[in-house]
């Protein structure tokens, strides 16, 4: 590989899971010979946790729009222009990344040129906008990664992308991994199932549905509970839901969990009726721990789970106006989903908690099933999401793109 200077462009403010696999990823790559690693932060800070985390990597860190504690103004747009070519000129990379950043990147792409710039997308062409800045740029970029297929489709049907695609799926961060091997799971004899949610709290998780579900459940005759880890904006919501339809003693929210190996030995089944999800990395660590999932059929969930095998995927079918009424909040909801079984993009609908309720129901009343699920999910993650391999193709296809003018290194020219 002839790598040897990446330049990042990323957004480091929080600590979720584009900076958590970004500081492990930078990791990986000097472990892997790609030894310097530049990072300019496109936002206002960089998060506590991730910045130790940097300089234990020995990555650089510098701020796109901030000269010391001066912010560059957007008038004249000379001043922040000349920050990125000065930037670019400084560090001389082989390439830039730039990561999940489909607006404010013109001058980035400028100032580095199309041959060498790479974007990485992992969620941004689901938000919301169609900006001319953001057509522009992927009129310009000529090449991306993704994090799945469903994210391809999504440029490619929504935004009419042209230009070169590579997936590369996203993989279990080293830091999650199991401390010992895992031994496929089995149904507690008790005939008590704990239903486990993990996801920040708001509206595009669809919490509520995995509530809903749960008291139907209860209703059937299952003793089952639910356990929540994750906070956010539609705490209070959700916790009105839960006393609302009685499942007030059956139901956890455990806040923020440190350490989740832990969190996944409490739980039997994890439940993830998103309304988007670009890829689930949290099905990938639940499978990891030998948790079957129940998941909805939506962008690149199916990608990680095996219908049938290591879990079931349902298929929304309801409205966003039925969400509302069964206690979904309507803040921050994408304007499209991709549908991987009509390979279209659409607008959002939700999964209904009847069927998803039939398809818990399926995984756990019938213990061979179970077992069979948490052996493939355990299968699974150590075949398809291993973080070495994830490094290895996309540093790769950097590679190849930047001196040979293709992202897929195995192509002919």
């Amino acid at each position: 590989m002839k790598l040897d200077r990446l330049l990042h462009y990323v957004s480091l403010d929080g600590a979720g899971g584009v900076e958590q696999q970004f500081v492990e990823f930078v990791r990986v790559a000097r472990e892997q010979g790609v030894s310097n690693h530049n990072v300019v932060a496109c936002g206002r800070r960089v998060h506590p946790l991730i910045r130790a985390r940097l300089e234990a990597s020995q990555a650089a860190v510098t701020f796109e729009k901030y000269a010391g504690r001066f912010k560059l103004p957007k008038w004249p747009a000379s001043l922040r222009a000349g920050r990125q070519r000065r930037l670019v000129a400084t560090q001389q990379p082989d390439a830039v990344v730039i990561w999940n950043r489909l607006r404010d990147s013109l001058d980035t792409l400028a100032a580095a040129g199309a041959e060498r710039t790479i974007y990485w997308e992992r969620g941004a062409s689901w938000f919301a906008g169609d900006s001319e800045d953001k057509r522009r740029f992927l009129a310009e970029v000529p090449a991306i990664i993704c994090n799945s297929y469903a994210a391809r489709r999504m440029l490619e049907l929504r935004w009419e992308y042209r230009g070169q695609i590579r997936v590369v799926h996203n993989a279990l961060r080293p830091s999650l991994l199991p401390a010992q091997a895992i031994e496929p799971r089995r149904l507690p004899n008790s005939g008590q199932v704990v239903l486990g949610v993990v996801a920040r709290l708001q509206p595009i998780k669809g919490v509520a549905l995995a509530i809903h579900a749960l008291a139907l459940l209860r209703e059937q005759g299952w003793d089952a509970s639910l356990r929540i880890a994750g906070d956010g904006p539609e705490t209070q919501r959700l916790q009105s839901e839960v006393q609302r339809l009685g499942v007030g003693a059956h139901v956890i929210f455990e806040g923020l969990v440190a350490e989740m190996p832990a969190f996944y030995q409490r739980i039997d089944l994890l439940v993830h009726p998103a309304l988007r999800e670009p890829f689930g990395q949290i099905a990938v660590e639940a499978g990891a721990y030998g948790i079957p999932a129940v998941v909805a059929a939506v962008d690149g969930l199916v990608e990680v789970i095996d219908d049938g095998v290591t879990g079931l995927c349902v298929k929304p079918t309801r409205s966003l106006s039925d969400y509302r009424e069964l206690g979904g909040g309507e803040e921050d909801l994408p304007p499209y989903v991709y549908d991987p079984v009509s390979d279209t993009i659409d607008t959002p609908k939700v999964v209904d908690p009847n069927e998803l309720a039939r398809a818990i129901a399926a995984c756990l009343d019938d213990a061979d099933r179970y077992r069979a699920m948490s052996t493939q999910a355990i299968a699974a993650v150590a075949r398809r999401f291993v973080f070495d391999d994830h490094v290895h193709e996309a540093l790769a296809s950097i590679d190849a793109f930047v001196h040979l003018g293709r992202l897929d290194p195995g192509a002919r020219p």
